[in-house]
């Protein structure tokens, strides 16, 4: 039906009557190419192909905003748009408007005018510390392809893997799980062909033990006394997670890996660069931390920490793409960093939204609390959470977080570019059920950044769509 859309057109006239679904296609001449896509898209969802003919109809129509799209089904089946990506738009809404009842397909008759208002709309999957055979990253692009998020992040690299493939460090992978070359591949044309954009993921300074453990004599700290252990604030520590932020050999590293991630995506406008969670006192040890530090006058492992993110996001722009980074940089040498870096907002710990926004940067919400999926049972946020959240605010169940008792609220604004769904730390079995309901609302509330219903009625409107989804995404 219509009304199980998600997520919520924006303009729907409804008029009298429903017909059924001509099994055919065709297209304006723009457009050709785009029938073959919803053929297939049929053949999952309804065991149906479609054919050559004026069943339904995909029309350009200059006249259309970027990323609109227009479905009228009062005669026939058109759907209008003027770039391929409100295109994508209107055939996911089809997808979801059609009726499947005894064995035949009809829709109702309406007109449908619709587009997002928040253009970043995207799913975290954790790649690295809970292995996704491929074909379970190919479910991942056709759920964000019906459920009209565009992004997809991939989280290849953390301690616990590099998960990518590697021709400048071959041996960065020995000993764990990666996907191949023509793996990567695959998945990039099938991203492609659905309009869903790729974010690799390249964390560095911390989460970062897979590098030192591979290659020590490139990444890793030394102590002052040429030993691998440190002494921070009394403790012992190896500062295993951590790569050292003085040594040129290290950043020379870190520079062609990030050219060969850029070369495995070559359509990504962004890339990902970590950037939080680092464990920097281990750089008040390392001999050439200090040197660093000394030489280019900065204070301390802080700036240090702001200079090094600086460093390697002015580098991803000087390969011609956008550098996003997690907010994990302290807000001191906040001056290293180019203000074209987009940052997530994730804990409001290390430097809050607000901060960002005065600062000029661009921010997306992966407001912990509830856009985390993860696998404590103490910490699981869903669908009412989500559908309580926006756009302009953050949450943290933690104390040490500013937003644990007052949430941060911010004033409606463009520099918010839009939200992140993060599943994080489980294998795809155990977290797709979750990710498919929480997708759900994520869509929903960041399309229309107001929202349209209480949890019963978009419960109604999406309840009915969940087994159609899962069902589509599994015929991969």
């Amino acid at each position: 039906m219509i009304s199980n859309i998600i997520p919520t057109p924006k303009k729907v006239a409804l008029a009298e009557g429903s017909s059924r679904v001509s099994l055919s296609v065709s297209a304006d001449s723009k457009w050709t190419s785009y029938t073959e896509i919803l053929s297939d898209a049929f053949e999952k969802m309804f065991g149906r192909t479609l054919g050559e003919g004026d069943g339904i109809k995909l029309a350009f129509d200059e006249s259309l905003p970027k990323n609109a799209y227009r479905l009228d089904s009062r005669e026939g089946i058109v759907l209008y748009a003027s770039d391929k990506e409100g295109l994508y738009y209107a055939m996911a809404s089809l997808l979801l408007a059609i009726n499947k009842r005894d064995g035949s397909l009809t829709l109702e008759k309406a007109l449908i005018e619709d587009y997002p208002e928040k253009p970043y709309r995207a799913l975290l999957v954790d790649l690295a510390r809970a292995w996704h055979p491929a074909h379970t990253v190919h479910q991942y692009i056709e759920l964000c392809f019906v459920l009209k998020i565009k992004y997809l992040h991939l989280h290849f690299v953390d301690d616990q893997g590099y998960t990518l493939p590697s021709r400048v460090f071959p041996h960065v992978t020995d000993g764990y799980r990666h996907y191949t070359f023509e793996e990567i591949e695959k998945m990039r044309a099938h991203a492609n062909r659905l309009g869903i954009v790729l974010i690799p993921e390249f964390e560095v300074p911390g989460h970062a033990s897979i590098l030192n453990e591979n290659y020590p004599e490139v990444f890793a700290n030394k102590a002052v006394d040429g030993k691998d252990t440190f002494t921070v604030d009394g403790a012992v520590i190896t500062g295993r997670s951590i790569i050292c932020a003085g040594s040129e050999k290290t950043f020379e590293a870190v520079k062609a890996m990030l050219t060969e991630v850029c070369e495995l995506f070559p359509e990504s406008p962004y890339i990902h660069i970590g950037g939080d969670e680092a464990n920097i006192k281990v750089w008040n040890e390392c001999a050439a931390c200090k040197e660093y530090m000394e030489k280019h006058g900065i204070e301390d492992e802080y700036e240090l920490y702001s200079e090094f993110v600086g460093r390697v996001a002015r580098f991803v722009l000087d390969l011609g793409r956008i550098p996003i980074v997690w907010e994990g940089f302290p807000q001191k040498g906040i001056k290293y960093i180019p203000k074209e870096t987009i940052v997530i907002a994730w804990e409001s710990y290390y430097h809050m939204a607000d901060d960002l926004l005065r600062e000029g940067f661009q921010v997306i919400n992966s407001a912990w609390k509830p856009l985390y999926i993860v696998p404590n049972l103490d910490r699981r946020w869903g669908v009412p959470e989500i559908l309580d959240w926006n756009v302009y605010n953050w949450q943290n169940f933690s104390s040490k977080s500013r937003a644990y008792l007052n949430p941060i609220n911010v004033p409606p604004t463009d520099q918010v570019i839009g939200a992140q769904l993060c599943a994080w730390e489980s294998t795809f079995e155990h977290e797709i059920g979750r990710v498919i309901d929480c997708l759900f609302a994520l869509s929903e509330r960041t399309w229309t950044v107001d929202r349209l219903h209480s949890l019963g009625e978009f419960s109604k409107r999406s309840l009915p769509m969940l087994w159609r989804v899962t069902r589509y995404i599994q015929q991969v």
